[in-house]
This record gives structure tokens, C-alpha cells and sequence, in this order.
């Protein structure tokens, strides 16, 4: 059965946070590796964009399990880099992520949530349950994979304020 929410505690990362932060998202996009890799320019620029958004940490059990990064545009908040650290997957910690994210932009007035994935790795089905929609969906070009002849990038969104 999974935790309860209420054992999951969300809050803005710290500096101290840096290392526990970078052994979380190794473990989380270790299996997705298998899949796909960034292209040298897509870390790059992945880099640069991870020092201009606000960054979360979720803590359990006293524990960093999990990350994300949100920054703001003109009309939605996208979201960048939701990783779970595999001992804590399947607790509802990714939920309570993005329900955070979700508080935040309707304070910034803003209407929509936004994320990307690639579709291979059989995540949007698993957004899809968490509320968000596919808006658009390409082939891939700043990763590459040794299984995938092609890859696709899904643009998927949640609508939070209803006038949009």
C-alpha cells in the first residue's frame, strides 16, 4: 500500500542539497539511459536551464527521494527533470511534486502546467493518470538511441485555472 502524502514533506532545495540532488537524478535516469541519451548541446543546455529555474526537493521519512525544477513563462509553468529515486517510487512522492508545482502556478496567476518526455519510455501513460494531456508530439532530436530507430518528444500539459 502506498504512504500516505502526508509522510511526504515538499520543499525548495538548499545549496546542501546539490550532492543528495545529483545522486537522485543519476538514479532515476539510469534505466531511461537504456532508452535514450542527451546529445552533448541538449546537456549543455540542460546546464545552463538548471541554474534559472526553482528547484524542489521532496523529503521522506527525513530522506531527499525525490527532484524537480520548474520555471515560469508567459503562460505556463513548465516543468524540468522530475526525478524519483527508484527506493521511493511508487509512493505518490511524484504526485506530490507536481501538485506542488501546480500551488505555485496558480499563485503566479498561471493556467497551465507543461512538461516533455519521450515517449519510449512509456512515461506518458503514467503522466496521463496524473492529470496531464498530450498536446504535441515530435521526433526527438536532441537525444539518440542505440535501441530506437526513432525517437519521439510528447508535450504534455495540465490545465489548473479555468479560462483557458
Amino acid at each position: 500500500m502506498p504512504d500516505s502524502p502526508a509522510d511526504i514533506y515538499i520543499r525548495d532545495a538548499r545549496i546542501d542539497d546539490a550532492e543528495r540532488v545529483a545522486v537522485i537524478c543519476e538514479a532515476a535516469f539510469a534505466p531511461l539511459r537504456s532508452i535514450y541519451r542527451p546529445t552533448g548541446a541538449a546537456i549543455a543546455r540542460q546546464t545552463e536551464r538548471s541554474h534559472m529555474g526553482t528547484r524542489l526537493v521532496a523529503e521522506f521519512e527525513g530522506a531527499l527521494a525525490a527532484t524537480v525544477q520548474y520555471d515560469q513563462h508567459a503562460d505556463h509553468v513548465h516543468v524540468i527533470g522530475l526525478a524519483v529515486h527508484p527506493d521511493y517510487q511508487r509512493r505518490g512522492v511524484a504526485r506530490c511534486l507536481l501538485d506542488e508545482i501546480d500551488q505555485r502556478a496558480v499563485l503566479l496567476g498561471q493556467p497551465v502546467v507543461v512538461l516533455d518526455t519521450i515517449k519510449e519510455t512509456g512515461n506518458v501513460p503514467l503522466f496521463e493518470k496524473l492529470g496531464f494531456r498530450v498536446t504535441h508530439e515530435a521526433v526527438a532530436t536532441w537525444c539518440v538511441s542505440e535501441t530506437w530507430p526513432v525517437l519521439h518528444e510528447v508535450k504534455m500539459e495540465r490545465v489548473l485555472l479555468p479560462d483557458r
